[in-house]
């Protein structure tokens, strides 16, 4: 019966693109199709957004950060982008749909301004970060990748890799929540039985933070079980001023490591014709993925950097004499120097989620990456099966 505070929410949209409305049973935000958020905030309203809830937290300056933190010092843009995947319909495990992450929480007490900030933002898997001057929040969300890299622009120690001990894996997931039903904390037990095999019943608890779902927090469970068996691979590498400032935490960056992979498939270009023709540097050392005709195998695609700092992929046509045309035009024409690599279904680059990135010494910056799944999202949510890189 009780709503709690109302927030502000994101206003109308850019170019009558619509405004979001509260579906007033769950208080989940609902975002018309092809909403452009404008930077304009709308009223105050009772939802239970977490983005929106941990804004509101942010900027109030009776309860929350008002007094140090306004709406010039946030990305608002980042936190709107949370809020329409929070907000999106997934199924609930019991025949029905409902928002990916809500909030429903009492706070009754002060509290640690990093920890309760940390924990709204784990509410809906963020990650909050003092970025160029503003603090934005970086989702673990289905992302493309937005850099390249390969042994070309890394420091001469190249990719170095860790992985998790098996002590810090568990089988069996315990998480805690809020049941509306019976007014007490209830818990949902996630396992898997193909790591319980390799490692016995290892069980660990978690407390699902503003959680009155069963089905959010079996989620969370899943997403937890998934990460600690899947994602526990950390790349750590260096590479020069003009990488270190593009690449931001939260980003997914593609490696191609020819250590690890057996073959260099990766390097600077050497010329460029034009959108759609390129040279790569050191051709006798490539493998460029196509057979003896010079016609590519396996699916095989170019990707590389554009002038404006993006990545971009195009399927190969034919290479010669380490000439490489592409089936379409890239939508700029790439520079001299930049970066390329070559990926089918032989050979795939590496994804990685970019976790931190260091300045070192003003010229040179230390990324730190956590290995990334593709389709992991579609597999905690809908149990499709994930498809394997090679």
């Amino acid at each position: 019966r009780i709503r709690g505070i109302k927030v502000r929410i994101p206003g109308a949209g850019a170019s009558s693109s619509g405004t979001p409305s509260i579906d007033s049973t769950t208080g989940r935000i609902v975002y018309p199709d092809g909403y452009i958020f404008n930077g304009v905030m709308g009223a105050a309203v009772w939802t239970s957004c977490p983005a929106m809830v941990l804004l509101d937290v942010l900027t109030n300056d009776r309860y929350g950060f008002g007094a140090h933190i306004t709406d010039s010092s946030l990305d608002l843009f980042s936190f709107v982008a949370a809020s329409k995947f929070a907000n999106t319909l997934v199924d609930d495990g019991a025949g029905s749909t409902e928002p990916r992450f809500s909030c429903n929480v009492n706070i009754q007490s002060p509290k640690e301004a990093f920890d309760l900030i940390n924990e709204l933002s784990g509410v809906m898997r963020c990650m909050p970060i003092w970025s160029a001057g503003s603090i934005t929040i970086t989702q673990d969300k289905p992302t493309d990748a937005s850099y390249l890299f390969n042994l070309s622009n890394v420091g001469e120690g190249g990719f170095s890799y860790a992985g998790s001990s098996l002590k810090t894996r568990h089988s069996v997931i315990s998480v805690s929540y809020y049941n509306m039903d019976s007014q007490e904390v209830d818990f949902e037990v996630v396992e898997d039985a193909t790591i319980k095999s390799k490692i016995g019943t290892v069980v660990k608890q978690v407390k699902a933070f503003a959680c009155t779902s069963r089905g959010q927090a079996r989620r969370l469970g899943k997403a937890i079980l998934f990460a600690e068996n899947n994602e526990s691979e950390v790349c750590t590498f260096t590479t020069s001023i003009d990488s270190g400032i593009v690449v931001r935490p939260g980003a997914v960056i593609e490696i191609q490591d020819p250590v690890r992979a057996g073959v260099r498939r990766g390097g600077r270009l050497k010329t460029v014709t034009s959108t759609t023709v390129v040279t790569v540097d050191d051709t006798s050392a490539t493998d460029f993925a196509v057979d003896a005709s010079g016609n590519p195998v396996g699916d095989a695609t170019l990707s590389v950097l554009l002038p404006d700092g993006t990545a971009e992929s195009r399927a190969i046509s034919s290479v010669s004499n380490g000439t490489i045309t592409v089936s379409s035009a890239f939508s700029q024409t790439p520079n001299v120097n930049t970066i390329w690599l070559i990926s089918n279904v032989t050979v795939k680059s590496q994804l990685f989620r970019v976790i931190t990135v260091e300045e070192q010494d003003g010229i040179n910056y230390a990324i730190t990456a956590l290995s990334y799944v593709e389709g992991k999202y579609a597999f905690i949510e809908d149990g499709e099966a994930l498809t394997a890189r090679t």
